[in-house]
């Protein structure tokens, strides 16, 4: 008399359970990712860790244009050309759905230069080719341009977002402060100031018109009256400079640095500044956070940071973040990736493979995700990457 009964509870409990894993799959089906023009790199859906390997890479950026070799042995023929960061036009004005590629080398009189591409995977095309008219294909054209021997002025290390509250584009760069001794010697202004990380904001990418950010107090101590967002530190992991930086909003909203912090004496170190709107940082206290000292058997040499993937959530409601980061021997420098792991940017778990088997460059590692790619431009090259996804 029972056991219709049972078969009855079994019944209603079997439609359950596929009607929750129905609303799972459908819940995943319609998963949107994170957007790609806020860096972090949305890797929610990863099934096992990221490879150590790529597909295939190949060269994107070439030195062809006169300002992109230096200007201070004006005989020498290498260029240290790179730096490249990656977004697309699809917010702001006239979005025109194409692909954004900034980039500078390390010496005098480097500006910001932009090429661009319908495809991801190029090829991209420098902004002077559109109109035979502009002189180069910088978007930010230092002072000091076209430059003389012996003079440091630099702009470099681009690094763009998106910032909705505002509808404009954030372009961090760094650039050389002609006035550090100035700055050193102003009880207002922290570390040496040699270098430091500044912003330009702009309406939209077609124009390339982009406006510095500027404070005209400031016109004794930061040449060209430069506002540093990113300044030098009292402390001494970021006393001498603050460049190269990697700045990314996490899925909460949050403006996140991964910072490169140079001593006064001594080799590059890692940490992380926090902010609510871009402009204003906030330095986290443990920095810095990666170190030849900090447990993890990493290079006693050069450390750079690369860019932050977001995992998902654990059980426990905490987020889980992929950072990547460069490791190099000070002598014959060669940046090798490496991987980790946090849930709160202090306690970083180094992925116990080891280093990558990708090259990385100098400056940030611009990561962007179309379906089960990831598209990794690093230096002058582009690696694509086959991602471990159900796709």
């Amino acid at each position: 008399m029972k056991s219709p009964r049972i078969s009855r509870r079994l019944f209603l409990w079997v439609l359950l359970v596929l009607c929750l894993s129905a609303d799972r799959a459908e819940a995943q089906k319609s998963r949107r990712p994170l957007d790609n023009n806020l860096r972090c790199v949305d890797l929610s859906d990863l099934k096992k860790a990221l490879p150590l390997t790529v597909l295939s890479s190949k060269q994107i950026l070439e030195a062809d244009e006169a300002w992109e070799k230096s200007t201070w042995s004006p005989g020498q023929n290498r260029s240290s050309l790179g730096y490249p960061s990656l977004v697309r036009n699809d917010h702001g004005r006239k979005a025109d759905g194409k692909y954004y590629l900034y980039f500078a080398h390390h010496d005098p009189t480097s500006g910001i230069g932009c090429a661009v591409a319908d495809r991801i995977g190029g090829p991209y095309t420098k902004i002077k080719a559109f109109d035979p008219a502009r002189e180069h294909s910088m978007v930010l054209v230092n002072p000091h341009y076209p430059g003389k021997k012996d003079d440091p002025s630099h702009f470099s290390s681009p690094c763009v977002t998106w910032c909705e509250e505002e509808k404009l584009w954030f372009l961090y760069f760094h650039y050389y402060n002609h006035y550090h001794g100035a700055w050193k010697g102003d009880p207002r202004s922290p570390g040496q100031g040699n270098q430091m990380t500044a912003l330009a904001v702009s309406e939209d990418l077609a124009s390339h018109r982009w406006r510095i950010v500027r404070d005209e107090a400031l016109g004794k101590v930061s040449v060209h009256d430069i506002l540093p967002v990113l300044p030098t530190t009292k402390v001494p992991w970021m006393e001498s400079a603050s460049s190269y930086h990697a700045i990314q909003r996490l899925p909460d909203g949050q403006w996140l640095a991964f910072l490169r912090g140079t001593p006064v004496k001594g080799l590059p170190t890692l940490g992380f500044a926090t902010s609510e709107n871009g402009r204003v940082w906030r330095w986290g206290k443990n920095n810095p956070i990666l170190h030849p000292d900090d447990g993890g058997k990493g290079h006693r040499g050069i450390y750079r940071p690369g860019f932050v993937a977001y995992l998902g959530k654990l059980r426990s409601g905490k987020r889980k973040y992929l950072l990547v980061w460069t490791e190099s021997p000070a002598a014959g420098d060669v940046p090798q990736p490496r991987y980790g792991y946090t849930t709160d940017f202090i306690k970083v778990v180094r992925d116990p493979r080891g280093h990558a088997k990708w090259p990385a460059g100098d400056g940030l590692i611009s990561a962007w995700r179309e379906g089960g790619r990831l598209y990794l431009f690093a230096g002058k090259n582009l690696h694509i990457m086959k991602l471990p996804v159900s796709r």
